[in-house]
């Protein structure tokens, strides 16, 4: 222990003299590091991942020596990293801690350095490996931990994602980003580093989109996500759609009552850190296509803010035990004794009107509810619109209100109320002739014409009623009966067809106008809000995402029962109309115009096909988990449990192949990451695309996504690659590349097989 304190007290000379004279850091650190190995003891490995996090996160040193320091502690933060692995025992929180962080500060100058040599194989090995560990024990790490964690990911996917070029003739004073590089390059391979980015930002946002109620985790996440926001461009609007859809305040809408102090402080920090994210958003680009929405998102988490923690609870100041007038008792006693001599009449007890006044009476005729409960003689009470008020500062005066209202005055104002309403019952029944001859007068008075145009409107109304009312003697009174209308004749199941038709076809005219529109003018393209629960009525008329979610689900959940048979359900069960041998439907008919609106453009519409396929795999789900409500088993593709989502799923790949070119591979990626369900079947399609050399690339790209990024599907694509490799020469070489790291024994028998059959020829 003697020894561990004589050892920091130099590493503590050494440290101020690097703060001092930054430039000394490049000749200490190689000195220093053989001192705080993660075998030395635990104050010296803390003591040495604190500098190096220091060193590497601090902006006096240039960029040129921490790339060069770089390359010297890889091997310190493994071992820090995996010093379970390498020692059997667990490595100080701390200690993590600083690693992560000296980690995420290292990680671009490592990708800088493997971009420039194509030598450095290792290197990057040693950085992946960091990596590796990082994202594989964050999520079990102390919450120190997992913030740092959350900065590294959001540092790997700045790096991992194409950047802007200032200037193309100085790349040296470009943002490191995935734009620097080439498609040749021995090592870095970029399809595979922008599909990781991907997937670690879509693991960023499941924290704001599973609505944690972790705080740390979620402030952390935010913080992590506005620098993406401001230098990535081209992911920004994926970011800010999560984050308008984020509602910190999820937990104090199920119950705030059982929130404990903590619990409150976590709420409020988490919805202030999201309301300074969009107002950061919205300060650096006050023209933002999201502007509006930014605005009107900060505006309603404020008020949900002021109404949830609005009410009385243990943060708030108790009321006062004193008078509210500011006088006590002492005072009281003497302004008593002043009115008893006189000197104070009429001063002490102030009356309300009201109390002195008697309520004004019902007027004649008929009497709203307005007039019944007005007690209030003065006229200007009675015109005061209470909807002026807001709604949040009514709830919150309601209950003081009745607090103070005195029960003796309460008492009497409904007994008033109550007396009116008897009075009112009691008056007679007016009829209509009654009222008529009120506003038309008597016939026997004398002629008045200046009556006679005031009352002209009001009279030919009131008689153009009597005309059409029974004589006099035969006026009944009661309710007005409903009109109901004969029921028109029934439409033949041709006429059904042709409506369908015509209907379907005005729908999608009006979604290629809005396509039209979106084109445009895309700007003002609105957001479109994910999931199952989303309603199918938002935003048609206006948005084409309303439009397309309507379609989906007149196409999966409109036709379809759950009535003990998945079978096409129509008016009257009448399915006479068959075409080809199979019912026809209007569910049908959209799924296929659905189809062919895709493939018109599907480039851009991609995203319209991996809707409809989600909703057909979710009806699917449903209808067996209501037939098989005892099974244990979960559906699939394979055991033939999700049919529509199967035979569309297909049609839509089949289709899709025959127009894609080589330069659509990320389009199939995207295709093959989105849709819910993969089996051996949809990757026969895509190997395929193996029969053309042209799109070999693209089939070697799309499977090792798949192996990499969806582990379901990682057997089926490895399997398939396995196949190609060895039924087709001209894929041999794409995939002996993905095998020789996922299967490597495939590899190793076929050239022992060859081994053997040159030996027989010798």
């Amino acid at each position: 222990m003697a020894y561990s304190s004589t050892i920091l007290k130099s590493l503590n000379e050494a440290r101020n003299i690097c703060l001092a004279t930054p430039t000394t850091y490049p000749q200490v650190i190689p000195g220093v590091l053989p001192v705080i190995g993660h075998q030395q003891h635990l104050s010296l490995r803390r003591w040495g991942s604190d500098f190096l996090a220091e060193t590497f996160a601090s902006p006096v040193v240039s960029g040129e020596d921490k790339q060069k320091m770089s390359l010297l502690v890889l091997d310190t933060l493994k071992g820090y990293l995996d010093r379970k692995t390498a020692m059997g025992e667990e490595e100080d929180p701390a200690v993590i801690k600083s690693a992560v962080q000296c980690a995420a500060s290292i990680y671009p100058y490592v990708f800088c350095q493997t971009l420039s040599n194509s030598n450095t194989t290792e290197l990057w090995s040693k950085m992946a490996s960091i990596k590796s560990i990082i994202l594989r024990t964050m999520d079990d790490s102390a919450p120190g931990v997992r913030i740092c964690g959350v900065k590294f990911i959001s540092r790997v996917v700045l790096v991992q994602t194409p950047g802007l070029i200032a200037d193309p003739r100085r790349p040296e004073q470009n943002e490191i980003s995935l734009a620097l590089l080439g498609r040749d390059h021995a090592v870095l391979q970029p399809s595979q580093l922008e599909a990781e980015a991907s997937g670690l930002l879509d693991r960023l946002l499941g924290v704001l989109q599973d609505n944690s109620s972790e705080a740390l985790v979620v402030t952390a996440t935010l913080n992590s996500l506005s620098s993406l926001v401001h230098r990535r461009a081209s992911i920004g609007n994926k970011i800010l759609t999560t984050v308008l859809n984020f509602n910190p305040l999820t937990p104090a809408k199920a119950g705030s009552a059982a929130m404990g102090g903590k619990e409150r402080v976590a709420l409020r920090s988490m919805t202030r850190t999201t309301m300074s994210f969009l107002l950061n958003v919205l300060k650096r680009n006050p023209n933002h296509a999201l502007a509006v929405r930014l605005q009107q998102r900060t505006e309603q988490l404020r008020h949900s803010l002021v109404e949830i923690f609005s009410d009385s609870g243990p943060g708030k100041r108790a009321a006062p035990d004193g008078p509210i007038d500011g006088l006590d008792n002492n005072k009281r006693m003497r302004l008593d004794n002043q009115m008893a001599n006189g000197t104070a009449s009429q001063q002490q007890h102030p009356q309300h009107p009201q109390q002195n006044m008697a309520p004004p009476p019902l007027p004649p005729g008929e009497v709203s509810y307005r007039q019944l409960f007005t007690l209030d003689p003065d006229p200007s009470a009675a015109g005061f619109h209470v909807e002026a008020i807001p709604l949040h500062t009514v709830n919150q005066l309601v209950l003081p209100l009745l607090g103070s209202i005195d029960p003796a005055r309460l008492h009497a104002a409904v007994t008033a109320v109550q007396r009116r309403f008897l009075d009112y019952k009691q008056r007679p029944p007016h009829t209509a002739l009654e009222s008529a001859r009120a506003v038309a007068g008597d016939e026997d008075e004398d002629y008045d014409p200046m009556a006679e145009v005031s009352m002209a409107g009001d009279r030919a109304q009131v008689m153009n009623r009597l005309d059409q009312a029974p004589p006099q003697g035969q006026i009944q009174e009661g309710p007005i009966q409903p009109i109901v209308l004969e029921p028109g004749p029934p439409l033949s199941e041709q006429e059904k067809e042709q409506y369908g038709k015509i209907a379907m076809t005005r729908v999608f005219s009006t979604l290629a106008d809005l396509d039209r529109e979106a084109k445009a003018k895309p700007g003002k393209k609105l957001d479109e809000s994910k999931g199952f629960n989303r309603l199918a009525a938002a935003g048609v008329g206006q948005d084409r995402e309303g439009w397309i979610m309507l379609l989906t689900r007149l196409a999966t959940r409109t036709t379809f029962s759950l009535d003990g048979d998945q079978d096409i359900k129509q008016e009257n069960q009448d399915r006479s109309l068959v075409k080809n041998g199979k019912a026809y439907t209007i569910a049908d008919g959209i799924r296929q115009t659905l189809l062919t609106y895709v493939m018109d453009d599907f480039r851009r519409r991609i995203d319209v096909a991996i809707t409809w396929l989600n909703e057909e795999w979710f009806c699917d789900r449903l209808a067996y988990q209501h037939q098989n409500p005892s099974a244990k088993t979960k559906p699939s593709m394979s055991a033939g449990d999700l049919p529509h989502y199967t035979q569309y799923v297909l049609l839509t790949l089949d289709t899709l192949i025959t127009y894609l070119d080589t330069k659509d591979g990320k389009t199939l990626i995207r295709f093959l990451s989105e849709i819910p369900e993969i089996d051996g079947r949809v990757l026969d399609r895509v190997g395929k695309l193996a029969d053309d050399p042209e799109r070999i690339q693209m089939c070697s790209q799309a499977l090792l996504y798949l192996i990499m990024l969806r582990k379901p599907a990682r057997e089926l694509a490895i399997e398939k690659a396995v196949e190609l490799w060895k039924g087709n020469i001209d894929a041999k070489g794409a995939m002996g590349k993905i095998l020789t790291r996922w299967r490597p024994d495939v590899l190793k028998e076929e050239e022992e097989e060859k081994g053997r059959e040159v030996k027989a020829e010798a």
